[in-house]
């Protein structure tokens, strides 16, 4: 009987297409309101992850919204 061998898959990021970057869950007990979970939301981004930008946050699914951000001048 012949086993497969699982091909290694690369993670691409392409720019324009938007990103569903799960949220730490201390961010909702911690944010008393909606305006002060989306600055959390986007400063975790902007420190985890530099190269993307916030397009919108949603508090139910714990996630962000992000596209790259071509950063070459």
């Amino acid at each position: 009987m012949a086993t497969r061998r699982k091909e290694k898959i690369q993670k691409a990021f392409k720019e324009g297409l938007e990103y569903r970057v799960a949220l730490p869950f201390c961010y909702t007990w911690m944010a008393r309101t909606e305006k002060e979970y989306e600055a959390y939301a986007t400063g975790y981004i902007k420190i985890v992850h530099p190269e993307f930008k916030v397009i919108d946050v949603d508090r139910e699914k714990q996630a962000a919204i992000c596209v790259k951000e071509d950063k070459t001048p």
